[in-house]
C-alpha cells in the first residue's frame, strides 16, 4: 500500500495512513508534501471505486451463483 491514493478526479488524493483527503491546492501543506513525495519517487495507489453488491446480483442470487462457479 502506497502512501497516498487517487480518487476519481484530480481535485484530491487519499493520504492512506489515514484516510484524509488532501485538496489540490498549491497552498495547502499537505498537498505540498504529496507533490515532494511524487518527486521523490512516491507511486499513489490506484483509485477504487466503490463496489454496489447490488450490481453483483440478479433476484437474490450473486453472478457467481447465477453462473454456478
Amino acid at each position: 500500500m502506497a502512501d497516498y491514493q487517487l480518487t476519481a478526479t484530480d481535485a484530491a488524493v487519499i493520504r492512506t495512513r489515514d484516510n484524509a483527503g488532501i485538496p489540490n491546492d498549491p497552498g495547502n501543506r499537505d498537498w505540498v508534501e504529496y507533490q515532494a513525495w511524487l518527486e521523490a519517487g512516491g507511486a499513489p495507489d490506484p483509485y477504487q471505486p466503490p463496489i454496489n453488491p447490488e450490481l453483483d446480483s440478479f433476484a437474490g442470487k450473486t453472478i457467481a451463483q447465477i453462473l454456478g462457479v
